[in-house]
């Protein structure tokens, strides 16, 4: 399998709660767990979006919530 992110082969990946790539362990930014079976796990790149980021700190995993805004 190969990493979503930077394209690298692995044989272990987390799912992003924020973008549902699957990434590697080298692209994990981040990962915590929210409850017992719960596990949020951030790559590099969500971590750079700060809505993204403030709904990591803030233990929300729902991606409908950290969507970029339309503009126009």
């Amino acid at each position: 399998m190969r990493c979503e992110r930077c394209g690298r082969d692995i044989f272990k990946f987390a799912t992003c709660n924020y973008c549902s790539r699957k990434i590697g362990q080298e692209c994990i930014k981040s990962s915590k767990r929210k409850t017992k079976v719960v596990r949020l796990v951030i790559c590099k790149d969500c971590w750079g979006v700060m809505p993204r980021r403030k709904a990591y700190k803030n233990n929300e995993p729902a991606i409908q919530a950290v969507q970029p805004q339309q503009f126009g």
